[in-house]
């Protein structure tokens, strides 16, 4: 049970939540809606095993285990709940407690917490599944075991009587040996939990839970909330995004593996996010603001001059190429080098991408670029003097590659040298390649079909922004400036989505 411990007349019960099991030992769960907008959450605490009577220690008390307050911003909602209309599929939060008054943590204090299960759409409909929350003014749980029926596809319904105000965030436990047992919910979701004492409803276990719990599990900072904004920006800024690059553009080494992002915007101003290694990111830093760079077509970063900081490589629509050396939060764009003066033939380049395309290469100064007539070509060792080897990995006309929309360079197989190249298709299909100095584009991993969602992505470059150090995180903008980060995506799994800017 979760109650305010503020001290003021509301200070009572007022949602059901449960411990999870965790690294952390520190872990609860319990409904989106129970804290969305509600101020009891400024000062409130999970109380283990509150009931009347005789405690689990032997002694009178409505608090067996102590009572364990939810630590300061530490609360994980996905952003789709915060909105001003919440979306009923992500109607679960997890919190961090601190410890009781002994100084123990949660699962010291109550033993392991409930396992978080996933569960697939198929599955909804379950069998001997328990049910558990105490109503508004109730000091004893009720507790129901039933079978639950899949709802609308998206949600789990149980029959259990007497389930009312205040049960919220309950849990839904199978294997349950009266105390603990596998989470597959908590009643939430459709009409935030049901209409009717009779009938309670939780959504669905998906990725979408795994995402948050592996955010409170490793302390990275909770969705954005929509009302207050965050240091990228509002969604009105980025529907005037028009390019994007990772790369590492900072001086100092602590972040040597931490990848910042590079936006530029219809005006001409060309903004750099420093990343925080945690999938976030600190306030821009304009490196500049001219009209001229609204001519810059394609943008890519690598260390193509072995400095201390990743260089700029910008192809502009009159097809010159001009390279930016170790850009970086101070020293900005203060080097550059023209490789290539205004001429026909890169005017028809698509896209570019920089990486470490060849076997045995230590530095990503190979540069892949597509072209209008469909040709795929790797120059290999690009530095301040130019292009050198060019080698041809699709010829013309080809009536596949126009359709690429972004390309990038990513570390999706661990343990393997060479970078992978991530495509983002116009139709909606996304795919990785790899080994591709080796077998040209031949070996492909599909991570999104034709005419998945991704048809709507509008930009998509790929960083290192968190979790592990590779670069295999990414980042998405799609139509009304919405901004998404995909963590550690592989060859055959790109992640749900975690909200960067609603």
């Amino acid at each position: 049970m979760i109650r305010s411990t503020d001290g003021s007349p509301t200070s009572d019960q007022f949602c059901t939540a449960g411990a999870v099991a965790s690294p952390t030992k520190s872990l609860v769960i319990t409904a989106a809606h129970c804290l969305k907008g509600d101020t009891r959450q400024r000062d409130f605490a999970f109380v283990p095993g509150y009931r009347t009577g005789a405690s689990a220690k032997g002694q009178a008390g409505e608090t067996p285990y102590g009572i364990f307050p939810v630590q300061e911003g530490k609360i994980w909602i996905d952003a789709r709940y915060r909105a001003a209309t919440p979306d009923d599929d992500v109607d679960f939060a997890f919190l961090r407690v601190g410890p009781n008054s002994d100084g123990q943590l949660l699962e010291d204090a109550v033993g392991r917490g409930n396992e978080l299960t996933s569960v697939p759409t198929a599955k909804l409909a379950r069998k001997n599944v328990t049910l558990i929350g105490y109503p508004g003014g109730q000091k004893t749980p009720l507790q129901c075991t039933n079978d639950t029926n899949a709802f609308q596809g998206r949600f789990m319904e149980i029959a259990c009587d007497g389930f009312r105000s205040g049960v919220s965030g309950g849990p839904f436990l199978e294997n349950f040996d009266g105390r603990r047992g596998d989470l597959t919910g908590v009643i939430g979701g459709y009409k935030t939990g049901g209409l009717y004492d009779h009938t309670s409803y939780a959504s669905q276990f998906d990725e979408d839970a795994f995402r948050l719990y592996r955010q409170a599990v490793t302390g990275a900072p909770p969705d954005p909330d929509p009302s207050t904004g965050t240091s990228l920006g509002s969604a009105d800024t980025w529907t005037h995004a028009r390019v994007m690059t990772t790369g590492r553009f900072h001086a100092d080494s602590v972040r040597n593996d931490v990848s910042d992002l590079i936006v530029r915007w219809s005006d001409g101003e060309l903004s750099l996010y420093p990343g925080n290694g945690t999938y976030g990111f600190g306030k821009d830093v304009r490196l500049i603001k001219d009209k001229a760079w609204q001519q810059a077509a394609a943008i890519t970063a690598g260390d193509f001059t072995g400095g201390t900081g990743d260089d700029l490589l910008v192809r502009w629509t009159d097809g010159r190429l001009t390279l930016y050396k170790d850009v970086n939060e101070d020293t900005k764009l203060a080097e550059k080098v023209e490789l290539k003066g205004p001429n026909d033939t890169w005017s028809h380049a698509s896209t570019i991408a920089a990486g470490r395309f060849g076997a045995g290469n230590s530095r990503r100064d190979d540069l892949v670029v597509t072209w209008t007539d469909g040709e795929v070509t790797l120059y290999s060792n690009v530095d301040a003097k130019g292009l050198h080897a060019e080698r041809q990995l699709v010829k013309p006309p080809d009536i596949t590659w126009p359709h690429a929309r972004d390309v990038s360079a990513g570390d999706f197989r661990s343990g393997i040298g060479d970078q992978d190249l991530f495509v983002h298709w116009k139709d909606g299909e996304v795919t990785a390649y790899d080994n591709i100095a080796a077998e040209a584009l031949g070996r492909e991993h599909p991570l999104r079909p034709a005419k998945s969602p991704w048809r709507q992505a509008l930009l998509a470059t790929v960083g290192a922004f968190g979790g592990p150090t590779r670069q295999n995180d990414v980042v998405a903008l799609w139509p009304g400036g919405k901004l998404t980060l995909h963590p550690d995506t592989t060859s055959t799994s790109l992640p749900a989505e975690r909200v960067l800017v609603p």
